[in-house]
């Protein structure tokens, strides 16, 4: 099994954490995440060579989880990835932090401002924004504007700390998180159950369903929060009908091509977006998924090209669908261009069915018939 080593930037070992990583970095971040780093600082003193493996089986966890984690951490340029020329991963260096830039002066005197420290809305990316609610005389529809998270008071945290629907929510999120959840965690609790205005039982339903896909990250729960806000789901009887249509769809999608597997995120974006953006019923694009098998070409490209082309032609029903290969067929075809007096005699191989070739295919041919010639020569 290959190691990789784990050494500073600077050839210094200490296992002190910088107050950067405390106050800015750490607060941000899934709480397994943290603990991730933490380790590699101390494996980074011990200068000794270790492995994935080794580290998940130190966790109780998958390689994938410690990938994910450590992936998380290079994206933020805490740790940094190491090569040979071969592209082979050697070793995981340990950046020197910053200060990270900041779009708002911190209250010196406040260190809960530090703790809650708000995100701005450019800042927040939802899964999708395609439903257009809430008309207005100026336009016909537009986005409800995502509201931006703010800061507590200290006062104002013990207010809510009484409220009981509040109790009732940290008590599902400890229940299913299995942790209680960290300032950052309360404070997006806070933002969706006051400025999204999520009812107590919409926001326990979010925490469940989150769970359920096993995707308990903070940023996660509040991706999901936003885009059914921005889909104008209210309660939680909207949020269940939703969701067990988009798993319904899912399952319809995997037996029609015969997938036993779990759909990929690349897959699952096609379907967002086959769903939401497209507004295309179930019945839609399974027949697309029955074209695509019907042609042996079970992906999920050659499907979204085939649900772009109805999108692009207005297509919502089957009917539509119908209507569009009627008006297909019905177009002129284009007269064959034969040399004048030449007639093409009907010999019986002429009936036969050739296969159509593609122009990449016929590419890849020609080129390797030139490398056989080549080497013949």
């Amino acid at each position: 099994m290959k190691t990789i080593t784990i050494t500073s930037e600077n050839g210094e070992t200490f296992s002190s954490i910088s107050n950067f990583f405390i106050d800015y970095y750490m607060t941000e971040a899934n709480g397994e995440f943290v603990k991730i780093y933490l380790y590699m600082v101390r494996l980074q003193e011990a200068g000794q060579s270790i492995s994935i493996q080794d580290i998940a089986d130190h966790f109780q966890c998958t390689q994938k989880d410690i990938c994910r984690a450590i992936r998380y951490w290079v994206d933020r340029d805490i740790l940094r990835l190491e090569y040979n020329q071969k592209n082979e991963l050697l070793g995981i260096t340990i950046m020197s932090l910053t200060l990270p830039e900041q779009t708002e002066e911190p209250d010196a005197n406040s260190g809960l401002d530090l703790l809650h420290k708000p995100v701005t809305a450019s800042k927040v990316y939802p899964i999708t924004q395609s439903k257009k609610v809430m008309p207005t005389p100026k336009e016909e529809s537009h986005l409800p504007e995502i509201p931006e998270k703010k800061t507590y008071s200290p006062t104002q945290l013990r207010a809510i700390e009484q409220d009981k629907d509040m109790e009732n929510i940290v008590y599902q999120f400890e229940m299913y998180c299995g942790h209680t959840p960290t300032p950052t965690e309360y404070n997006t609790l806070l933002y969706i159950y006051e400025q999204l205005m999520f009812p107590a039982e919409l926001l326990e339903y979010l925490i469940e369903y989150c769970a359920s896909l096993e995707h308990t990250s903070n940023r996660y729960i509040e991706k999901v929060a936003i885009d059914w806000y921005s889909r104008d789901i209210h309660t939680a009887e909207q949020a269940k009908q939703e969701t067990a249509a988009y798993h319904a769809l899912n399952a319809a999608i995997s037996k029609e091509l015969g997938l036993s597997r779990v759909l990929t995120p690349t897959e699952l974006r096609y379907i967002n977006t086959w769903k939401n953006d497209y507004a295309f019923q179930q019945d839609v694009i399974i027949e697309a998924c029955q074209r695509a098998s019907a042609s042996n070409k079970i992906n999920f490209r050659y499907i979204n090209g085939i649900l772009t082309n109805w999108h692009e032609n207005h297509v919502s029903t089957l009917a539509d669908i119908k209507r569009l290969e009627q008006q297909h067929m019905e177009q002129p075809k284009p007269a064959n261009r034969q040399s004048a007096g030449r007639k093409v005699q009907n010999l019986p191989f002429n009936d036969f069915n050739q296969r159509d070739y593609d122009n990449q295919e016929l590419e890849n041919f020609f080129i390797q018939e030139v490398q056989k010639l080549s080497e013949q020569s």
